[in-house]
């Protein structure tokens, strides 16, 4: 099968964090014999190549030349809108075109990514939603018979659905969650001691990651006895990096790293941890979370969204929603009990396996590539 891949963004040597799951996808479906196009769409014309993957990046027409020399069996094309719809208008209306939706698409982020009102940021994305939310309710009045959409959990399109406030057609949609490489996230048995190995991997773009309750939590474990034996080495950029960390600079077992990580980086961390903090104000899947839960770490997280669909209280720590103390409890609760630390761990491994991994998410995926999976 050929399948053209069309993006918002995909990861390069200078943003490795772009849509890493797209890159995971690629590989497995090359591993599956299948051949693969990337395209980006973008106002900037260029071409480069991360990790044996040519990408392409360019506007709608030098997209549709794109497509007419690979003539493609089909488009998946990722993060669908208004703009990436008007991009593929100018195609046959034979071309089966498969939509994933991985978030703002359809759902109103900008009231947790920024929750200030007077944030121009927050009034950007307000007017994005609202043009994408006329697109979509147009749309629906006279849906295509070669598109169908993709999301990644059920919450995500439940709340697409409410938060637009149009229901889309019956049939047109299916659930497949984001796949996760269980291959190179592989499970080693975590040791009792590793409870105390607190690792946290995020972007600082927005209060949506909700790494202010991480911190928030870390200094309420501080006037704890135990907060001394506990190591947090806590990884990632953004412009909101050094404010939301400046209350735990003053701790000694707090270290932090201003850089992104490869994926072989990520898989190196895991290894040397046993928890990993990844509290959320609005998570569609939480694809990072699922990969250290891959790696046997444990998720100390927040009970909001799609999350209770991922993690269970036998495989992690679920705190209430904005709830730092309950991050902070949970934590605590492993370090005095560290037979339920392996036991989440375990299960936490496991639960990945049985329901985000490559082996049963890629095959699903193909399925409804070629037109034969549940939605197409």
């Amino acid at each position: 099968m050929r399948i053209f891949l069309l993006c918002r963004g995909y990861p390069s040597k200078e943003s490795l964090y772009n849509y890493p799951f797209l890159h995971r996808r690629v590989l497995w479906y090359r591993k599956f014999g299948h051949e693969v196009r990337i395209f980006v769409l973008s106002n900037k014309a260029r071409s480069y190549s991360f990790e044996s993957c040519h990408v392409e990046t360019g506007n709608g027409a030098t997209m549709r030349d794109a497509v007419a020399r690979f003539a493609p069996d089909c488009i998946a094309a990722h993060g669908i809108a208004d703009d990436l719809w008007a991009a593929l208008a100018g195609l046959p209306k034979r071309m089966p075109v498969f939509g994933w939706v991985h978030g703002s698409e359809f759902i109103a982020l900008y009231k947790t990514n920024y929750p200030d009102p007077n944030d121009p940021r927050r009034q950007k994305q307000q007017e994005i939603h609202a043009r994408r939310k006329q697109f979509w309710c147009i749309l629906v009045r006279d849906w295509p018979d070669n598109l169908k959409l993709v999301f990644v959990s059920q919450d995500a399109a439940d709340r697409s659905q409410r938060d637009i406030n149009c229901p889309l057609p019956t049939g047109s949609l299916s659930i497949i969650h984001n796949p996760i490489d269980t291959e190179l996230l592989d499970y080693k048995e975590k040791t009792p001691d590793q409870r105390f190995n607190v690792l946290s991997i995020r972007p600082y773009t927005n209060w949506t990651y909700a790494n202010d309750l991480a911190v928030a939590a870390i200094v309420r474990m501080s006037a704890h006895p135990l907060f001394e034996r506990f190591s947090f080495r806590i990884v990632g950029d953004g412009d909101l990096f050094e404010q939301v960390l400046a209350p735990v600079r003053q701790f000694e077992n707090v270290t932090l790293e201003r850089r992104f990580l490869t994926q072989a980086e990520i898989s190196a961390s895991h290894k040397k941890n046993g928890v990993f903090l990844v509290p959320t104000r609005a998570d569609t899947q939480g694809v990072s979370r699922d990969e250290a839960m891959s790696s046997g770490l444990v998720p100390v997280t927040n009970a909001v969204a799609a999350v209770p669909e991922f993690v269970s209280p036998d495989c992690g720590c679920l705190a209430p929603p904005s709830d730092a103390a309950g991050l902070a409890e949970g934590m605590l609760e492993m370090a005095q009990k560290p037979d339920l630390f392996l036991a989440r761990s375990r299960q936490a491994a496991a639960r990945v396996r049985s329901q985000s991994a490559v082996d049963i998410i890629i095959p699903a995926e193909l399925a409804l590539l070629a037109g034969k999976g549940a939605g197409a």
